[in-house]
């Protein structure tokens, strides 16, 4: 394993310690007018920037104290809405060990987007088979709502572009919080964790992109491994296509042992993208730290061929423009295209409501999107307004 990082000298950053249910957002509501972004091209109307930096955050959720590390970019300044992403750690790393890991901080640092590491309990998300968690145990799904409300408030958050990331078990509950979280979480990136969720609980496409070593020795690429893994990579990437509506897919080598394949052509512009890296085991393409201890952690071969954190930044970005233009895939072609249709059935666009996909329940504007977010965060208050006057 990974030595445990010093104890921290960083500034603490303290949450809300809710009593019960909801009570977080009651206490955003007691506090001063903080920074409340308009939307995600507008300002925040009110300046409170923070300093650049790392900070420990904890906050109770449920009577459980949670913690996380913030850091917060040079190019921060409190007025300009800012990307934020959720990152999520593998079994038995914490948040500090993960940033270390994944290489996610120098990404934040380059491209200047808020990063938010969450601490599971024990260092281990709420995650079983089918990327659904226990009903009896820790609610990590509520943590990530609570802790991306208070964060929102706190700072100038771009609420169009929240995404959220994560390795192995890490990677697993990145695919239920884009089940559970869809109206809040833009699209999502998974390193050697990739689930489609049953039931799918997402009321729209959600852009993924997936990065998967075909030597996995934990998650393996193809169906079998643990009890929670059981299905392959690819059948998970195809379904997540199905439910996003793809009617198209192209598979293209893009090094010497990288297959890039895309699904596309999506309700919502909403790809699915997996790279299918030959040989790979279960590291973070990319990481300097996987690759330059691969032999000591026994995972597997690393590669530094791709740099998945360039890569899911470059697609999340791209997917928040995508969306808006319903014609991007009429002009554009891939080589090697070819229909997409699940099971073999005929490739059709669908948009109807059901088990088949979201495309019909996809909102039609940025501007919908935004209401859905408005009205869902106004319920949490309320309820919780009504717990505290009883």
């Amino acid at each position: 394993g990974v030595a445990s990082p010093p104890r921290s000298t960083r500034p603490r950053m303290s949450g809300p310690s809710p009593a019960g249910p909801l009570a977080a957002p009651l206490l955003l509501l007691l506090l001063p007018p903080l920074l409340l972004p308009v939307g995600g091209a507008d300002l925040c109307y009110d300046d409170r920037p923070r300093e650049a930096g790392l900070y420990d955050g904890e906050m109770t959720v449920d009577a459980i104290k949670r913690s996380y590390v913030l850091f917060v970019p040079a190019g921060y300044d409190g007025h300009h809405p800012a990307p934020l992403v959720i990152n999520c750690p593998n079994t038995g790393a914490t948040a500090m060990q993960e940033l270390e890991q994944s290489g996610l901080l120098k990404a934040a640092k380059r491209y200047g987007f808020i990063l938010v590491t969450l601490n599971a309990v024990n260092n281990a998300f709420n995650v079983i088979e089918n990327a659904l968690a226990v009903e009896t145990g820790v609610d990590d799904t509520k943590f990530v709502g609570v802790l991306l409300d208070y964060l929102s408030r706190r700072l100038c958050v771009d609420t169009d572009r929240v995404f959220a990331t994560g390795i192995s078990r890490g990677g697993r509950f990145t695919s239920h919080l884009a089940s559970e979280m869809a109206g809040d979480i833009a699209a999502v990136g998974i390193i050697s964790g990739l689930r489609f969720p049953r039931p799918n609980n997402a009321t729209r496409p959600v852009p993924v992109i997936s990065f998967h070593g075909t030597k996995d020795p934990v998650n393996p690429y193809e169906a079998g491994g643990p009890n929670y893994w059981q299905t392959g990579v690819e059948e998970a990437a195809r379904d997540w296509a199905a439910f996003n509506g793809c009617t198209k897919q192209a598979t293209n080598r893009i090094a010497k042992s990288i297959v890039k394949v895309l699904y596309y052509d999506c309700a919502d512009n909403a790809d699915v993208v997996l790279f299918r890296i030959e040989g790979g085991g279960h590291t973070w393409p990319g990481s300097e730290f996987y690759y330059e201890h691969q032999k000591r952690l026994h995972l597997g071969a690393a590669t530094l061929d791709i740099s998945a954190n360039d890569l899911m930044w470059d697609f999340w970005t791209e997917h928040v423009e995508l969306r808006g233009d319903k014609h991007y895939w009429k002009h554009h072609t891939m080589p090697n295209e070819e229909p997409f249709a699940p099971d073999g059935r005929k490739a059709t666009r669908r948009t109807g409501k059901g088990e088949g996909g979201p495309a019909g329940q996809a909102a039609e504007s940025a501007e919908e999107r935004a209401e859905e977010r408005a009205e869902k965060r106004a319920e949490r208050h309320r309820a919780a307004a009504a717990e505290e006057a009883a």
